[in-house]
C-alpha cells in the first residue's frame, strides 16, 4: 500500500512528465466571432478535432493519466499493465499536423452549412503540462437558397412533388445545408414509394447548384428527377394479391398446407397454426387494388409487431411473374409465432420508501423479492395474451423502537392476471375510426396481501382498460376500476392512537373506490436522429364514486349514521385528480446530458368523501427518485411540523429536479451533480398551520437539496448511490429555513447527509 501512494505521488507530478515529453493538451478553446450564432455550431466543431484533453474527474482532475503514469514506472508487471491499459489513459501530446487536420475537418464541416469561406487561425497558451489551443473562427458570410427550381421530366411525379412542396426542407431565403440536401432526397424517395413508384430510388435525383459569391452570396437550386434508361417513366405498381403466411419453425415445406383461405382482402395461409385471420383485416394498411405505398408496409410491419405475438414478422413485396400484370405486386407477410408459454423468473433486490406509522420514522427499507411471470400467447386463438404474475417480498423495516427480530418483519404477496386484446372490445366505432393507432383492450386483476410492523392488509382490484398507440404517443383510457381495501392494525399502539386521530382513521378504515380515468404518455427517446428527448406523462383525470353517487341520489337512499353513502357498509370515494410529468433530456457531448423534470398533481376531494383522498392516491414527497436531500415520506405537508407527526401525505404536489450526468470511466461509471425542490399541501385547510396550499405563501414552503451521485451503467440496468444534503428545509422557523450556512461544523453536515441507494435513474 506504501508503495502504491508513493507511485501514486510521483504520478501526480504531470508538469515533470510535460517537460520530457512534450506539451500536453489541456483544454480546447473555440471561440466563434459571430455570438450571436455561436451556440448552433459550437459542439459541432469541438467534434471536428483530432486531439481531445485527457477526461477530467467530476469536471477538474485527470486521474486516469495519473494511474497510466503510476503503470509505467519500474518493472513492468501484469497489475501495471492492468493499470495502463484498463484504467489509465495515455497523455494527449500536442501534434502540429494533428492540429492542422482539425482545422481541416471544421472547415468541411462549415462549409456542409453554407459557410464556404471561413476563416480559423489557431494559438497555444498556459504552461507545458496545461497548454490551451485556442481557435478563433470566423464562420463569414453563408450562401443563402434564393432559387429553387424542379427539374422532372415525368409530369407525375412533378405533380406529385409540388403538391407535397410544403414539406420540403429546402427553403428560399434558408442557408445552404448539405444534411437538407440530403433530407429532401429521403424525404421525395419516401413520398414517391409512397404514391406507387416501389421501384424508385434515391440516386434518380440529383441537385445542381450555382454559388456565385459576385451575386451577394445566392446559390441557385436545381432539383432534377431523371427517367429511367430509354426514355420510360418511372413505373406505378399496385397491390395484386395480399398472401398471408404462417411459418411453423422445422415444418418441411412438403407438409405445409396448400389450402389458402380467401378472405375479403387477402389470402390467410394457417400451416395448421389456429389463429382467427380476421384480425389482421385492422392491421393490414395495403389492400389489393391500391397502389403501393411505403408508409403503409412500414405501419403494417409496426403493428403486427406490436402483437407480441409473433418471434418474427416478414414483408415483402415482389413483382408478378404473369405477363399482364408486369406492374402489379403480390405482397407476401411471413410470421414466425412466439412460444405458446413464456415462463421467466425474476430476482429482485429491493427498497421502498415506506414510512413507519408507528415510530413517525422514515428510514428506507431493503429487503429481496422474486417475480415469476406466466405469458400465455393467443390463448383464445384471436391474437390474446394472458399475462399470469406472482410476486412474493420480505423486508427489513428499522426504526428505534422496532425489534430486529425477527430480521425480516414486511411480507408482501401479490397476484395478478392481465388478459390482452388486440382491439377495442365493445368499442367497434372507435377502433374503426383509430383505424391509424395500435389498439388493446386490457382487462386487470390483481390480489395483494400485506404484513408489516404497522399494518395488515389485503387489496382486490379489477379493472377495464383501454389503450391505443401512434408512434410515440399512447393513450390510457380506463372506464371502469374498482378496488377494495381492508386494512388493520398490527400494532396496539397504533390503534389506541388512532381514536383521536382522522389520518390514521382514514388509512385503516375500509376503502372502496369505483373510478374512471384518462391519460396520455409521449416519449421520442426511441428516435435515433435526435440527440435531446422529452418524456411526458399527464394523467390528465381520475375520478371516483360518480355513478355510485348518482344512483344512491337518484334511489333517494339514505346516507348512514355518519351522513355517508356506504355499499355493503363499506363507504365509497369520491374525488377528482390529475398529475403530470415532464422531462427534458438534454445532449451536451458525448459524455455529458443535462435532465430536466418538472411535477405537480392536485387531487380534490368531494361529496361522500368530503375530508380525504384514500391514502394510495395521496401525495408523497422525498427519497431516492423525488428530493432526495429528505427522508422519504419526511415533508409536509407545507410547513407544518410538530413531534410525533404521522402524517405526511397531500393533495398538491409540487416538484422540480434538475441532473447533471457525466461519464467517468468507459462509460460504465458515471457521475451525476443534482439539485431538487418541492413539497406538498393539503387543499383544503385541516387547522394545522401551515399545511393547506396558499398562492401567495407556497413558495416560502418549498423544501431544497443538492448533491452529487454515481452510477454503474451496465446499459440493461442502472445501480446508483446519491449523497445529498437539504439547503432549505420548510419544516423549520422560517428564519433558520436555509440550512446550507450550518455545515462548517462537519459533524452536523455528517448528520445531515442523507445517502439514497436505487436501480435506475431517478427521472
Amino acid at each position: 500500500m506504501l508503495a502504491l501512494i508513493v507511485g501514486f505521488s510521483g504520478a501526480c507530478n504531470i508538469a515533470k512528465h510535460a517537460r520530457n515529453e512534450g506539451t500536453f493538451l489541456y483544454k480546447n478553446n473555440i471561440k466563434i466571432k459571430e455570438t450571436e450564432i455561436a451556440r448552433f455550431y459550437s459542439s459541432d466543431l469541438e467534434s471536428q478535432l483530432k486531439q481531445v484533453p485527457n477526461k477530467k474527474l467530476l469536471g477538474f482532475y485527470r486521474l486516469r493519466l495519473r494511474f497510466y503514469y503510476l503503470g509505467i514506472g519500474g518493472n513492468d508487471n501484469k497489475f501495471k499493465r492492468f493499470l495502463r491499459y484498463n484504467i489509465g489513459e495515455p497523455p494527449v501530446i500536442l501534434d502540429s499536423t494533428y492540429i492542422d487536420a482539425g482545422v481541416k475537418s471544421m472547415k468541411s464541416f462549415l462549409k456542409t452549412q453554407g459557410f464556404y469561406y471561413p476563416e480559423i487561425t489557431y494559438q497555444i497558451s498556459g504552461k507545458k503540462h496545461k497548454a490551451n489551443l485556442n481557435f478563433d473562427v470566423s464562420l463569414g458570410k453563408p450562401y443563402i437558397l434564393y432559387s429553387i427550381r424542379n427539374h422532372i421530366s415525368d409530369r407525375k411525379i412533378d405533380s406529385i412533388v409540388n403538391a407535397n412542396s410544403d414539406d420540403s426542407y429546402l427553403r428560399e431565403g434558408n442557408p445552404l445545408k448539405l444534411e437538407n440536401l440530403f433530407n429532401e432526397q429521403n424525404r421525395i424517395t419516401e413520398l414517391l414509394r409512397s404514391n406507387g413508384y416501389y421501384s424508385f430510388n434515391k440516386e434518380a435525383i440529383e441537385f445542381d447548384f450555382d454559388t456565385a459569391w459576385e451575386s451577394g452570396f445566392r446559390s441557385f437550386i436545381g432539383l432534377n428527377i431523371k427517367n429511367p434508361e430509354n426514355f420510360k417513366q418511372h413505373e406505378i405498381f399496385s397491390i395484386k394479391d395480399i398472401n398471408v403466411e404462417i411459418d411453423l419453425p422445422g415444418l418441411n415445406d412438403s407438409l405445409k398446407s396448400i389450402d389458402t383461405l380467401k378472405l375479403e382482402n387477402y389470402n390467410f395461409i394457417s400451416n395448421g397454426y389456429k389463429l382467427n385471420p380476421k384480425i389482421f383485416a385492422p392491421l393490414i394498411s395495403v389492400k389489393p387494388g391500391s397502389l403501393f405505398s411505403q408508409r403503409r408496409s412500414n405501419r403494417t410491419f409496426q403493428r403486427l409487431n406490436d402483437l407480441q405475438l409473433f418471434r418474427s414478422v416478414n414483408i415483402s413485396a415482389n413483382i408478378s411473374n404473369i405477363k399482364e400484370d408486369s406492374n402489379r405486386l403480390n405482397y407476401n407477410i411471413r410470421l414466425i409465432p412466439a412460444k405458446k408459454y413464456d415462463i421467466s423468473f425474476e430476482p429482485q433486490i429491493i427498497t421502498t420508501d415506506q414510512a413507519n406509522l408507528v415510530t413517525g420514522s422514515t428510514f428506507r427499507n431493503y429487503g429481496f423479492a422474486t417475480m415469476a411471470t406466466t405469458n400465455i400467447n393467443n390463448i383464445f386463438n384471436g391474437a390474446e395474451i394472458l399475462q399470469i404474475r406472482y410476486r412474493i417480498s420480505l423486508e427489513a423495516q428499522r426504526g428505534p423502537t422496532i425489534p430486529t427480530k425477527p430480521f425480516f418483519n414486511s411480507f408482501e404477496s401479490s397476484l395478478s392476471a392481465n388478459l390482452i386484446i388486440p382491439k377495442l372490445i365493445g368499442l367497434t366505432w372507435l377502433n374503426n375510426s383509430f383505424s391509424s393507432t395500435v389498439n388493446k383492450t386490457i382487462i386487470a386483476s390483481s390480489v395483494i396481501y400485506e404484513q408489516n410492523v404497522s399494518w395488515l392488509r389485503n387489496v382486490f382490484t379489477v379493472g377495464l382498460n383501454y389503450q391505443f398507440s401512434k408512434r410515440q404517443l399512447t393513450y390510457n383510457f380506463a372506464p371502469a376500476e374498482i378496488s377494495f381495501i381492508k386494512t388493520n392494525f398490527a400494532n396496539d399502539e397504533l390503534e389506541i392512537q388512532s381514536k383521536n386521530d382522522p389520518y390514521l382513521q382514514s388509512i385503516f378504515a375500509n376503502n372502496l373506490i369505483t373510478n374512471s380515468r384518462f391519460g396520455l404518455l409521449y416519449s421520442n427517446q426511441g428516435n435515433k436522429k435526435i440527440k435531446n428527448y422529452i418524456y411526458f406523462r399527464w394523467d390528465a383525470i381520475e375520478i371516483a364514486g360518480i355513478i355510485p353517487r348518482l344512483i344512491f341520489k337518484a334511489l333517494n337512499k339514505e346516507v348512514n349514521d355518519s351522513g355517508y353513502y356506504t355499499i355493503y357498509n363499506v363507504r365509497f370515494f369520491n374525488y377528482i385528480k390529475s398529475y403530470a410529468d415532464f422531462r427534458y433530456n438534454h445532449f451536451l457531448d458525448v459524455n455529458n446530458r443535462i435532465v430536466f423534470r418538472l411535477a405537480g398533481g392536485l387531487a380534490l376531494p368531494f361529496w361522500n368523501s368530503p375530508d380525504f383522498v384514500p391514502f394510495d392516491k395521496r401525495f408523497f414527497n422525498g427519497g431516492a427518485n423525488s428530493i432526495r436531500a429528505f427522508l422519504p415520506r419526511s415533508l409536509g405537508p407545507g410547513s407544518y411540523n410538530v413531534s410525533g407527526q404521522l402524517d405526511r401525505s397531500g393533495d398538491v404536489k409540487i416538484e422540480a429536479n434538475v441532473e447533471l450526468r457525466f461519464n467517468l470511466f468507459n462509460r460504465y461509471f458515471e457521475g451525476a451533480v443534482f439539485a431538487d425542490a418541492g413539497n406538498i399541501w393539503r387543499i383544503k385547510d385541516d387547522g394545522r398551520e401551515g399545511a393547506a396550499f396558499q398562492l401567495e405563501s407556497f413558495y416560502k414552503q418549498l423544501a431544497a437539496g443538492t448533491g452529487v451521485g454515481l452510477r454503474l451503467n451496465l446499459d440493461f440496468l442502472v445501480f446508483r448511490v446519491d449523497w445529498a444534503l437539504p439547503v432549505f428545509d420548510p419544516r423549520k422557523n422560517e428564519k433558520e429555513r436555509f440550512v446550507l450556512k450550518t455545515y462548517s461544523d462537519l459533524g452536523l453536515l455528517w448528520d445531515e447527509s442523507i445517502f439514497n441507494f436505487g436501480v435506475g435513474y431517478p427521472f
